[in-house]
């Protein structure tokens, strides 16, 4: 397998799972600040200019974080990541689409990249704090949900929980702090503790 990452990008929590299944892969850091993104070699690899890309051991390619994360527990049941009923895969899923779509692409990108979502460049400041107001509603139904749980889907570390880690480093963002969100915090200190993920973290030079 191979991983198309950027280095402190969503990417992160596939690379984190990779490390937590243990079985070899590559990586690829896709330089997303240069516009490697947009280069005809990876646009061949992923026309969207996304990361993350996994390319698997039959040559496919998988693109989209919840579709990769599901994947890779489903198909390594040792590893414990996705367990095989189907509640749990549902909620998996819940957790990946609410994380995706609204805290993510419906948050902190609307922070990051304001100019995206507005016609007026003299509109980005207001839709700046407009998108920080909503990605903190998001984060605290987040961290709601994880009240009384060690990790997102109950007592089990599952796929869910990588992506939560980097969605929380990614707190300050919003001018609030990780302490803001107990449970969330919580559920940081507990991933940020695992040995894949320092691993995944120190082969993106992170910290």
């Amino acid at each position: 397998m191979k991983l198309f990452y950027a280095p402190g990008a969503c990417s992160l929590a596939p690379h984190i799972i990779l490390h937590e299944i243990g079985k070899p892969f590559a990586a690829e850091a896709v330089n997303l600040k240069e516009g490697a993104q947009f280069h005809p070699a990876y646009q061949r690899v992923n026309p969207k200019a996304k990361v993350p890309v996994l390319e698997r051991d039959d040559g496919s390619l998988l693109t989209e974080l919840p579709a990769i994360s599901i994947w890779l527990g489903r198909t390594n049941p040792v590893a414990g990541l996705l367990a095989g009923d189907d509640e749990t895969l549902v909620r998996a899923i819940e957790w990946l689409n609410f994380l995706s779509g609204s805290l993510h692409n419906g948050g902190y990108t609307r922070i990051t990249r304001a100019e995206r979502f507005v016609g007026d460049p003299a509109h980005v400041p207001a839709a700046t704090e407009k998108a920080k107001a909503d990605t903190i509603k998001h984060l605290a139904v987040a961290n709601d949900q994880l009240a009384g749980r060690e990790h997102a889907l109950g007592a089990r570390y599952s796929v869910v929980d990588p992506y939560l880690f980097v969605l929380a480093r990614w707190v300050g963002r919003t001018g609030k702090a990780l302490a803001d969100f107990p449970n969330l915090a919580a559920l940081h200190d507990r991933v940020a503790a695992r040995p894949a993920v320092q691993k995944a973290l120190k082969a993106e030079g992170l910290s």
